[in-house]
C-alpha cells in the first residue's frame, strides 16, 4: 500500500470517530444547558426533549384533576326553534338588532373537580333579550343533571318589557358522565320569555348545553 494510500485510509477512518466526537459533546452541552435552565426555573428551547421530558398537552390532567378551572360552556337555543333560523346563545349578553347572541362565548364558565373525581359547571346564564326560567332538571340521555339555579332581577333591554321579574343567572350541571367534545346535552322542557318585540313572548324552546373539556384551565 502507497504512502497516500494510507494516509487516506486513515484520514477516512478517523472521519467518522470525529464526527461521533463532535456530536457526543454536542449532546452533552445540550443536557447540561438543559438542566441548568430547569434548576434556575428558565425555558429552553428543546430543553424538554434534550432530557426526555417533554411536557405532554396540560388538558390529560386538567380534565381529571382535582381543582377549580375556567372553561368554555354555552347553552343555546337551537336554530331549528328560534324564529331568525340561527342559534340563539343565553351565555351570550348580545341584544338584537344589534347585537345578535348568535355566538358561542369562551372561557366563561368554573369547573370544579372534586378529590372523588365528581365534576361541577356552572354556567353564567347572562342573555337579556331571551330570558331562560326553567330547564329540565336532567338532560335526555340522563348524562348531565342539574344540581343548582340562581336567579337574578330581570330588567329588561331599553325599550322593550318583562312581565316576569326574575330570570336564571346561572345553572350548576354534574356533567361527571358528560363527555363534552362533540357531545351536546338536551334538556327538555324548558321555558324562556322573549323581549325583542318582532317574537315578544313566552317560549318553550329546548335548551342544548355543550362544553370543551380541553379548554380548562386552572384557577
Amino acid at each position: 500500500m502507497s504512502e497516500q494510500t494510507r494516509l487516506n485510509t486513515s484520514a477516512n477512518m478517523d472521519e467518522p470517530t470525529n464526527l461521533s466526537r463532535r456530536d457526543f459533546l454536542k449532546g452533552a452541552v445540550g443536557v447540561t444547558l438543559a438542566i441548568v435552565a430547569v434548576s434556575a426555573g428558565l425555558s429552553l428551547p428543546g430543553a424538554g426533549e434534550a432530557l426526555g421530558t417533554a411536557p405532554q398537552k396540560a388538558y390529560a390532567a386538567t380534565a381529571t384533576s382535582a381543582g377549580t378551572y375556567t372553561i368554555t360552556a354555552n347553552l343555546y337555543v337551537d336554530k331549528k326553534d328560534t324564529p331568525i333560523g340561527k342559534y340563539a346563545y343565553v351565555t351570550n349578553s348580545g341584544n338584537p338588532p344589534f347585537h345578535k347572541p348568535t355566538s358561542p362565548v369562551s372561557d366563561n364558565a368554573k369547573l370544579q373537580v372534586t378529590e372523588s373525581g365528581k365534576k361541577l359547571l356552572t354556567v353564567p346564564i347572562v342573555n337579556n333579550t331571551f330570558g331562560v326560567l326553567s330547564i329540565a332538571t336532567t338532560s335526555t340521555n340522563n348524562s348531565v343533571k342539574v344540581i343548582d339555579k340562581s336567579m337574578t332581577t330581570w330588567r329588561a333591554p331599553w325599550p322593550w318589557s318583562t312581565p316576569y321579574k326574575e330570570r336564571i343567572s346561572s345553572i350548576t350541571f354534574d356533567v361527571t358522565n358528560f363527555s363534552g367534545g362533540n357531545s351536546i346535552a338536551d334538556f327538555t322542557p324548558c321555558a324562556e320569555y322573549a323581549t325583542f318585540p318582532l317574537y315578544k313572548g313566552d317560549k318553550h324552546w329546548d335548551l342544548h348545553l355543550i362544553v370543551n373539556f380541553n379548554s380548562a384551565k386552572s384557577v
